[in-house]
């Protein structure tokens, strides 16, 4: 028994307010390559829902760059550690790793050998470090900063220059290699964000809070003219630019909300692309961006990935995602959309097919989403903003609220429509957009499920025991009390005939009960080590599904027990949801902000 990976629907690049983005591309152009969390992302350019990601830094990632040979990629962390990886085969073989600051690395730059890096961020002694791909050792000093360096460049040809630029309000130049000092450059006055040679590598410029763009001799350093002078320029802070493949346009981005490509020969804006967000003043900054071929791709701090079109002075298509972690997943009864609910509240629908993620801005929370349920007619979600919010299948921004007057710890819904919501001492049935009745029980309750008939609700409680009821229009009475689980209830699901409940708990353990009988039919689903977030049957009731904090999925056999398909590690740090496509395919998402496609083989 086994399971491969088939997809990976990858989240949005991770961006912070007043923060550059390096983003980067491989020489071809063919892929983009960004960070978010303890993972590095590379994404198809053409069609995004292509994606790898490399999942070996202990911390969360901050830049990963290309050598300009495509076989490597360095990437570095918030400890100061750069890892030298290989991108040819499956393998991700690491080359070096090399603690390379005391801080953050900001961001990295390899020379047009692809055999010298530096890595500039913060340190404690230095706020660069120069050295060798293949040993680690040091190949010159990055000198001349007083405060963290924001950004890096090397120019790819000999004579190698590097320019670094940071926190002072300054460029630094130097020559290489080794890469020796050379000269302090003070034409910024607020924080530099990125620096660029020119692809001809005859000139590099400079990007920064103050809005201004600077052009310089790549092999003097020597100022040639301030490019932000000219008419129509930015309002706002600049955070990132890219060249033109033939040097002779810029590409800019900034908090202002708009990109803006410029004509270096006649120092003029030739497009403006504005790219605000309807509902919000900031999450339309622009913080990174790439021009590589045909693809012109500028982020927004919503972690957008908008691709600007020359043309139409417009973006042409808008790459969405989770930047924050996935807390809540389920699937459409048709098995064609996935619903997935995140850590800031955020809302995404899925397509299968293609991978496109649409953002549900009515059916979306303002905090936390605690649980996302499907009853073949609507979409149901439970939010920490105190709020059920139920939307139709056919129109997902079509949505009605219901109140709960309190967090809710779960929710669940029936092919009838009707639904129950689990709160702390209160267990609460709303039928037809309305809240119906309530009961108030004598436990806290920690998760809830109603079985597919309408006719019976399991209540999981924090005292390691599943109240049974049956359900009687919208009254609720008493029927067997289930204390077999080791510790508090944290996932409930019926078996779609509805006489079977698996409950999962917080110390890793399911158990399978007969809720006519109160009988524990399966005692050997136990091989999670941490708390289960997400149990899910197959259409046939012959496989269940479930995934844990322990970052691991099992699918389970009902009538082999004893059998087991392990996928280890499905997601870095948890697995939050989990469902099944059909009998031999499995969907899981976790706090990795992705959703990813699993093919099982049952022997």
């Amino acid at each position: 028994m086994s399971a491969v990976r088939s997809s990976i629907l990858a989240c949005s690049p991770l961006a912070t307010r007043g923060q550059a983005v390096h983003l980067d591309s491989d020489p071809k152009g063919e892929n983009i390559l960004y960070t978010n969390g303890k993972s590095v992302y590379i994404r198809n350019l053409e069609k995004p829902h292509i994606a790898k990601e490399y999942t070996q830094h202990s911390c969360n990632v901050t830049v990963a760059k290309y050598a300009p040979s495509g076989y490597y990629i360095a990437s570095g962390d918030e400890r100061g550690n750069v890892r030298v990886w290989d991108t040819v085969g499956e393998e991700q073989v690491l080359k070096l790793e090399s603690r390379a600051l005391g801080g953050r690395v900001n961001d990295i730059a390899w020379d047009g050998e692809s055999k010298r890096i530096i890595a500039v961020g913060d340190g404690k002694e230095k706020f660069g470090h120069a050295f060798l791909a293949d040993t680690g050792s040091s190949c010159g000093e990055i000198m001349g900063h007083s405060k963290v360096v924001n950004t890096v460049a090397i120019r790819q040809t000999r004579p190698f220059r590097a320019v670094t630029g940071g926190d002072d309000n300054t460029l630094v130049f130097s020559h290489g290699v080794p890469f020796v000092f050379n000269k302090t450059i003070s034409d910024h006055t607020r924080f530099v964000q990125e620096v660029k040679f020119s692809t001809n590598g005859e000139m590099f410029a400079s990007v920064g809070s103050d809005g201004k763009i600077f052009l310089y001799d790549a092999k003097t350093g020597d100022k040639i003219k301030e490019l932000s002078a000219a008419e129509h320029g930015h309002t706002g802070g600049i955070f990132a630019l890219s060249w033109s493949a033939d040097s002779s346009r810029i590409l800019t981005s900034s908090a202002d909300q708009t990109a803006k490509i410029w004509d270096v020969e006649a120092s003029s804006v030739v497009n403006t692309f504005d790219l605000a967000e309807a509902g919000s003043n900031f999450l339309g900054q622009q913080v990174g961006n790439i021009w590589k071929g045909d693809n012109l791709v500028s982020l927004s701090l919503s972690g957008d990935l908008n691709y600007l079109d020359p043309s139409t002075s417009k973006a042409s298509r808008v790459i969405q995602g989770h930047q924050k972690a996935i807390t809540a997943f389920t699937i459409s009864e048709d098995k064609k959309t996935f619903l997935s609910g995140s850590y800031d509240g955020r809302v995404m629908s899925w397509e299968e097919s293609t991978g496109k993620a649409t953002p549900l801005n009515e059916a979306s929370h303002s905090n936390q989403v605690m649980q996302i349920v499907n009853n073949g007619a609507q979409f149901v979600s439970a939010g920490m903003d105190d709020t059920i919010r139920i939307s139709n299948v056919k129109n997902l921004n079509e949505v009605s609220v219901v109140s709960t007057s309190g967090l809710p710890k779960g929710v669940s819904s029936s092919d009838d429509q009707t639904t129950v919501v689990a709160i702390e001492n209160e267990v609460q049935v709303i039928q037809g957009g309305k809240k119906v009745d309530s009961l108030a029980v004598g436990y806290s309750a920690t998760a809830i499920a109603i079985n597919r008939q309408g006719t019976t609700v399991a209540i999981g409680a924090q005292d390691a025991k599943v109240y049974v009821m049956a359900l009687d229009g919208t009254k609720l009475k008493a029927v067997h009390t289930l204390s077999t689980n080791k510790g508090a209830i944290t996932s409930l699901a019926f078996h779609p005939e509805g006489k079977l409940l698996a409950a999962g708990d917080s110390a890793g353990k399911i158990y399978v009960y007969d809720v006519g009988t109160g009988e524990t039919t399966i005692q050997h689903w136990v091989f999670h080590t941490a708390r289960v977030n997400s149990i899910q049957w197959s259409a046939s009731g012959n496989y269940a599904v479930s995934g844990s904090l322990d970052t691991n999925v099992f699918v389970w056999s009902r009538e082999k027990t004893m059998k087991k398909i392990k996928i280890a590690n499905a997601h870095s740090q948890s697995v939050a949801g989990v469902a099944f496509v059909d009998e031999n395919t499995v969907v899981t998402a976790g706090a990795d902000a992705c959703v990813k496609t699993w093919k099982l083989t049952h022997h």
